[in-house]
């Protein structure tokens, strides 16, 4: 009776979960519409924790270190200070450097690129208006290029970047506007954050005291261990593909250095940012940058993109692992399918936080099985067995009529 009652039980839970998700799908519009609402009133607060994650990972470092030097208490307050001044200092030199060396190099390549434009499309014309066989062909080419407005963007985009003085007060009274009615929140994210990471350890205790007060000491430890997953998760994220875009840049400037290719400095930097997102961020990369060299000589496009092939093998299946080793360990289905999600629920931001929001599904659901499997006493041996054993249909109606 006690048994029939647990199934009946277990039965309605999930009639009511299967009609919470049915839901769930059904208005999804609409569910995604008001919790994008309610994430936009709360935005500073999310983007000022999110600023304290990434700040945390070198602070920690330089506490860690400090603290060796200075064991002594009294000098926890000074250290954490110190420690968020120069991660905030290195953070600002980071993105100072890239306003200053990056960006008018790029602007530079933008601008080359629409100046040239042009001209290729005329001789890729002329090529293929050659030869019979690909005769057909250049009309579509033509037509399908001039389908895209090209010289209007090319004509708005060099307008501003050349310094016309009405696009130039337009957008910088847009900016201004912008500025001015964000800078409540801009303030607000900031000093948010730095609260944040000063009393970390307060925050720590109290959020531990309120879960433990609220949930029954099982559930409040099972919580207690999904928050730390998912931060050491992120952590070792954020890290590994640090060094896979250090590396891959690097690799990447040295080859187009030494064959003399254009805009090595760009389009390594590119090359790298790109391999932030998995799978599509690097074939995208690469093409968008075989684009550019392209317009300058083809042959050297061609070597590019060869050469392209070869780092990433290097970077993903020598450097990376032996620097990085296995910080994720993510199956390439759960990769595949965590990118495609996130990136049509929530675009770029859904592709770069699916790895490890899937990596920590993923780990809880793998202990999820194993615990199960433990209770019945059903081994790995015993999984091999069932595995490779072949049954008959007779077998299995005579199992079922059992």
């Amino acid at each position: 009776m006690a048994r029939l009652e647990k199934k009946n039980q277990d039965l309605f839970k999930i009639t009511i979960y299967g009609i919470i998700l049915f839901f769930a799908f059904w208005y999804f519009p609409v569910i995604k519409e008001s919790i994008g609402k309610i994430l936009l009133v709360f935005q500073p607060f999310i983007i000022g924790a999110m600023i304290a994650y990434i700040v945390s990972i070198p602070m920690n470092y330089f506490e860690r270190k400090l603290s060796e030097n200075f064991p002594d208490a009294k000098h926890k307050k000074k250290i954490r200070g110190l420690s968020l001044f120069i991660s905030w200092i290195i953070i600002l030199c980071v993105v100072v450097l890239f306003l200053n060396i990056l960006v008018p190099r790029i602007i530079t390549v933008i601008i080359s690129f629409f100046n040239r434009w042009p001209e290729f499309v005329r001789e890729t014309y002329e090529a293929l208006n050659k030869y019979d066989l690909t005769k057909p062909f250049a009309d579509k080419f033509y037509e399908y290029v001039n389908s895209f407005s090209w010289f209007e963007l090319r004509n708005r985009v060099l307008d501003f970047l050349s310094g016309n003085k009405s696009n130039i007060l337009s957008v910088t009274t847009n900016v201004i506007n912008s500025v001015g009615s964000s800078l409540v929140n801009i303030f607000t994210i900031f000093v948010f954050s730095i609260f944040v990471l000063i009393y970390k350890d307060m925050l720590k205790v109290n959020g531990t005291k309120i879960m433990y007060a609220l949930l029954s000491e099982k559930k409040a430890d099972y919580l207690n261990k999904v928050f730390s997953l998912s931060y050491h998760t992120f952590k070792d994220y954020i890290f590994s593909r640090l060094i896979a875009v250090v590396t891959l840049s690097t690799l990447t400037f040295i080859g187009m250095f030494i064959m003399r290719m254009p805009n090595a400095g760009v389009i390594s930097i590119f090359i790298g940012v790109s391999d932030l997102i998995p799978i599509f961020g690097p074939i995208v990369g690469a093409g968008l940058s075989a684009v550019i060299i392209f317009l300058e000589s083809p042959v050297k496009a061609l070597i590019f993109l060869i050469y392209d092939v070869i780092v990433q093998q290097i970077q993903e299946n020598i450097i990376y692992p032996a620097i990085a080793g296995e910080k994720i360990g993510l199956p390439a289905v759960w990769v595949l399918a965590s990118i495609t999600i996130g990136g049509s629920l929530f675009g770029i931001w859904g592709m770069l936080v699916s790895i490890p929001v899937a990596s920590i599904i993923y780990t809880l659901f793998h202990e999820y099985i194993d615990n199960r499997l433990e209770k019945k006493n059903i081994t790995d041996t015993i999984i091999e067995i069932k595995k490779n054993r072949t049954y008959r249909i007779e077998d299995i109606d005579n199992n079922e009529t059992k």
